[in-house]
């Protein structure tokens, strides 16, 4: 396997920004090909492990993209409360509201209805603060020109 000893843990648009090591790399790169085309070139079955070679490279670019994916997802799993009290506040408003039209344990709807009423009141105070949260956290970039 062919590696540079560097792992990047850049995002895919920042991976297409030139940075200052893109001039070395691109060096390396050309270096390591040059080495691999010498090589298949003095093989017998050239064809076919050129097409091996071109396959691994393809299959490694997808499986970087798809950990790069997947880390991306686990992030911001992360960052996100996996509770919704709204979405659990719908299934008691229903089962309170059948409740209060039995008519025999109308009191206990109305708890249950006031108890899901108190986690959407929640659910929408949470909503708010991490949207605030998260808007406060991401970088604004300003537009002004000399």
């Amino acid at each position: 396997m062919l590696t540079t000893g560097r792992e990047d843990k850049r995002s895919v648009a920042e991976s297409n920004k030139p940075d200052p090591d893109s001039q070395e790399n691109d060096e390396r790169v050309e270096q390591l090909a040059r080495e691999l085309a010498d090589r298949l070139r003095a093989m017998p079955n050239r064809q076919e492990l050129t097409d091996y070679a071109v396959s691994l490279l393809k299959e490694s670019n997808e499986d970087a993209g798809t950990a790069e994916q997947a880390a991306a997802m686990v992030e911001r799993a992360a960052r996100n409360d996996p509770f919704n009290p709204i979405a659990f506040a719908i299934p008691l408003l229903v089962i309170g509201a059948v409740l209060c039209a039995t008519g025999i344990l109308a009191g206990v709807g109305l708890g249950i209805i006031g108890i899901a009423a108190l986690m959407v009141t929640w659910g929408l105070i949470v909503a708010f603060f991490s949207r605030f949260r998260s808007e406060k956290s991401k970088p604004h970039s300003s537009n002004i020109s000399d």
